[in-house]
């Protein structure tokens, strides 16, 4: 997992992977609030997509641990705030809701332990295959937030 601020980081993300450099350099260049929740933006098809949303934030018991197999996330707020918690997938228990290939998802039970990060319109967080992670939480209350989700192909 990584967190940082697109804005101000002046970390060469390159040395990991191009195609997450592509995906972050595709991101500072769009002008994100232009885009319409549900929208789907091919960066580089198949291989990088966004997709953009809105909702409110949820209180944590409300909300479920989930990983991905064949995409790596680049979960970007674009206004608002959230908590996101974050666990490796190996401290996650019990399998809540098998994995959809389609959807390339699968919910857990909740870990003993987790980490919560507070995101901010700016901040971004890199979520691997062997991370677990709970968005859409309240960072102090319910509140709206917009924002973007790109998936990296593996």
């Amino acid at each position: 997992m990584i967190a940082d601020n697109l804005y101000s980081s002046h970390v060469d993300y390159g040395q990991l992977s191009p195609k997450l450099a592509r995906a972050l350099e595709w991101l500072k260049a769009n002008d994100l609030t232009a885009f319409q929740p549900d929208q789907t933006v091919e960066i580089d098809a198949p291989r990088i997509k966004a997709g953009f949303q809105a909702y409110t934030t949820l209180p944590p018991e409300e909300a479920a641990f989930e990983a991905h197999r064949a995409f790596i996330d680049i979960q970007l707020i674009v206004e608002g705030r959230e908590t996101i918690y974050w666990a490796p997938l190996a401290r996650l228990p019990g399998i809540r809701t098998p994995y959809d290939y389609a959807k390339d998802i699968v919910y857990f039970d909740e870990p003993e332990t987790s980490v919560a990060l507070r995101l901010e319109a700016g901040d971004f967080v890199v979520l691997f295959p062997t991370d677990g992670h709970k968005p859409k939480c309240i960072a102090t209350d319910p509140s709206p937030v917009r924002k973007v989700v790109v998936k990296v192909a593996v």
